[in-house]
């Protein structure tokens, strides 16, 4: 054959050959789009089982689009899809749990964007790359709700069919209903930004919980396994940030509720002052464990400016607490809460609950301390740095916020019982008067102190309304004891108590001029009663700043 034939049937064999492969290109490109065609059909049933299987529940959704970034098909089909990733994106997602109709749906959510391994998809279990969710709510019902539900629907299986139990579901041979079990799905992570947590409680009068994550990642979730998760939080009173991470799961499909959760957590620069009546910025860090629905925490807050909004006083409150919150009702008790005002150590313990009819939550605490130091309660409690008395503080009280608009000192109720021991005023005429008053006592009135007198004091108050009542107040001082009963406003500083000063000496041993001794010795009968040397009507007056001591002569 001559060299231009051969040059001609070679140049012809390898037009024919590219001609094959454009063909054979073509086919892969039509048959990559059929095949996509008939993906989106194939994606969404997958989706929703895995769904319905995973929350025994109705899942509806709204748009689903499938996209597959081919590029090569020839080296796609060589390759068999390994490297690529199929993308889901699903709108309007809602899982209602199955008889909970009239409850909100358990997860709801905006979009939802899925970005799987695809080779994966054709396998028993599926590896998820990513989710993620926007406005996504997961909303828990209250326990025992579908306990009570599953419960009548035996007891209508049973009245159907006699003697009839229903089977239960074998795992890989599918549900009751005799449908197929979805895939098993693993996903490595889930970025769920935004999401709304609400936790319904068990009492239609009680406001459920709510939980707003800034942020929150979920990490390698899987069927019947704990997952790893980090979140932010947005506290809405006192505002704040809470960082926290833990694990969460395995999810009880059964009971939402009891899904176990655990972590660590921190919140930092919350601002007191949103609260009425209060200041101060509060840092907190400390650890959690149990369900959703009844979480217990440890940890330990310090407010160092910690003060009332009425007053210049600041002062360092550090917390060390245990706290159960009861997902069911919204309720979280205290049990035992270590506070630190200044130095004085108060222990305490009760609850933070809503009661029926209240608009709000009612803080009532059981609250003991001893040997505290009365300069820090007065700090917290008086109006400036002023402070009238001094002195070694045993405290067993009962305190009570019940909600409200005004101020926390105006909400504030406290009752109970104080033992105040080397009790020492602050002002210098009001030590000159227990001081005279001691040594007349004692029947030495002509002779100095070493020291100021020191006092001791108890009695039961009850404080409402920025008023402080006291009954059965009893002080003692050297030669004398003092028993009275009155009020101090807080807000205005002024006195009003009245009662009885007994002394050891007689009417007449207490003055100081030998006539005057000599000429009142006929009338010490009189005022001796009871075992003491004298006794007498009084009354403490006037303001804090200025009190005053004398005889309550309008009393007999």
């Amino acid at each position: 054959m001559s060299a231009p034939r051969k040059s001609f049937l070679r140049r012809r064999w390898w037009q024919l050959l590219i001609v094959l492969v454009v063909c054979a290109g073509i086919g892969v490109w039509w048959a990559a789009r059929v095949a996509a065609a008939r993906w989106e059909p194939f994606a969404r049933e997958q989706f929703i089982a895995y769904l319905e299987e995973r929350y025994k529940a109705k899942v509806e959704i709204g748009r689903l689009d499938v996209s597959v970034p081919v590029g090569n098909p020839i080296q796609f089909l060589i390759d068999k899809g390994r490297g690529k990733n199929l993308r889901l994106a699903v709108s309007d997602l809602k899982v209602i749990q199955r008889d909970m109709e009239d409850l909100p749906p358990l997860l709801t959510m905006d979009s939802v964007a899925v970005t799987v391994d695809f080779p994966t998809l054709f396998e028993d279990t599926v590896m998820v790359r990513e989710v993620r969710l926007d406005g996504f709510q997961f909303t828990i019902p209250p326990k025992g709700r579908r306990g009570r539900l599953t419960d009548r629907t035996q007891e209508i299986a049973s009245d159907d069919a006699p003697g009839s139990q229903p089977d239960a579901a074998t795992p890989g041979e599918g549900t009751p209903d005799g449908e197929p079990q979805g895939p098993s799905v693993i996903i490595e992570e889930i970025v769920a930004d935004g999401m709304r947590l609400t936790i319904l409680p068990g009492k239609p009068e009680k406001a459920p919980l709510v939980f707003d994550m800034k942020t929150l990642r979920l990490f390698h979730t899987a069927p019947g396994a704990a997952m790893r998760y980090k979140a932010e939080l947005t506290n809405p009173k006192p505002p704040g940030l809470i960082n926290s991470e833990g694990s969460f799961g395995p999810f009880n499909v059964d009971e939402p509720g009891d899904s176990s959760l655990g972590g660590d957590y921190t919140f930092q620069q919350a601002d007191l002052s949103v609260f009425r009546g209060i200041t101060g910025t509060l840092n907190s860090t400390g650890k959690f464990s149990g369900q959703l629905n009844r979480i217990v925490a440890d940890g330990v807050s310090d407010t160092p400016d910690f003060g009332l909004s009425y007053s210049k006083n600041r002062i360092r409150l550090q917390t060390k607490y245990h706290a159960v919150i009861d997902g069911t009702n919204g309720d979280t008790e205290l049990r035992p809460v270590e506070a630190m005002i200044g130095s004085t150590k108060l222990v305490c313990e009760g609850a933070v609950e809503r009661y029926p009819g209240e608009n709000g939550k009612t803080v009532a605490l059981k609250v003991q301390s001893k040997e505290g130091n009365l300069e820090d309660i007065l700090t917290l409690a008086m109006k400036d740095s002023n402070l009238p008395l001094a002195g070694k503080l045993t405290l067993d009280i009962n305190l009570k916020v019940p909600p409200g608009k005004q101020d926390y000192a105006d909400r504030l109720e406290v009752s109970g019982k104080f033992l105040l021991n080397d009790g020492q005023f602050s002002n210098k005429e009001t030590r000159d008067k227990l001081n005279d008053m001691s040594s007349r006592a004692t029947g030495n009135p002509n002779e100095e102190p070493d020291d100021d007198v020191t006092t001791d004091f108890d009695g039961e108050f009850v404080l409402t309304d920025r008023v402080l009542n006291l009954s059965k107040l009893r002080f003692l001082i050297p030669g004398a004891e003092v028993n009275l009963d009155g009020s101090f406003n807080l807000g205005t500083d002024v006195l009003d108590f009245h009662g009885i000063l007994r002394t050891d000496a007689k009417l007449s041993q207490m003055m100081k001029s030998r006539w005057k001794r000599w000429a009142l010795k006929p009338v010490d009968p009189f005022f001796s009663k009871d075992g003491a040397g004298a006794q007498f009507n009084i009354a403490i007056t006037g303001s804090r700043d200025n009190p005053n001591f004398g005889l309550d002569r309008g009393r007999k």
